[in-house]
């Protein structure tokens, strides 16, 4: 329920950002107010409480943000505080970075290890998936010693795993198969 609650919220959000032509500040807006979301859960449970007063909620809100964000962006947390909703706020920040991401034809992308990739290497998987996907492929790299060897590239709902450890897991689920099917 509130994923679909923080797409409405983040596709009108962008809307109205991208009117007033301010995606990227209404981006940093909202990162700025979720990294204090996270790091003070006193504010957290405040703006979350229903026991405090909406408008005491929306005077603190003026006080904190009125001359730091945006007027967009206040007007998104003074609509969430009135429908009760300011605790989807991260999942609508995550929302409108897919959406803004999408919008802007990049990919996020997590590429997957045994050991660290050589520049070269990152290159090619990079200019494949661009190929593949017609998106700018933005990644993250970890390194994952455990995957034995190979590697896996995640983006969106898609797992393309090439990993030594996938591998033997296929591996051993055939052999069990086929074990079944002798019996």
């Amino acid at each position: 329920m509130e994923t679909r609650v923080a797409t409405r919220y983040a596709r009108a959000f962008i809307n109205a950002s991208k009117q007033v032509g301010a995606v990227a500040e209404a981006e940093q807006d909202l990162r700025i107010i979720c990294d204090i979301l996270q790091s003070r859960a006193d504010f957290k449970e405040l703006l979350e409480s229903p026991r405090i007063p909406r408008e005491q909620k929306l005077s603190l809100i003026d006080r904190l943000f009125a001359d730091r964000a945006r007027p967009v962006t206040l007007r998104l947390l003074r609509l969430l505080i009135e429908k009760g909703r300011a605790d989807t706020l991260q999942f609508i920040y995550a929302e409108f970075l897919r959406l803004k991401n999408e919008m802007e034809g990049v990919l996020k992308v997590d590429v997957l290890s045994a050991v660290p990739l050589t520049d070269n290497e990152l290159r090619a998987i990079v200019a494949k998936l661009e190929a593949q996907t017609r998106k700018r492929i933005e990644t993250k790299t970890t390194v994952d010693p455990s995957l034995i060897g190979g590697i896996a590239v995640k983006y969106g709902d898609n797992l393309l795993d090439g990993t030594v450890k996938a591998g033997l897991r296929r591996l051993k689920e055939k052999f069990y198969l086929d074990v079944l099917k002798q019996t």
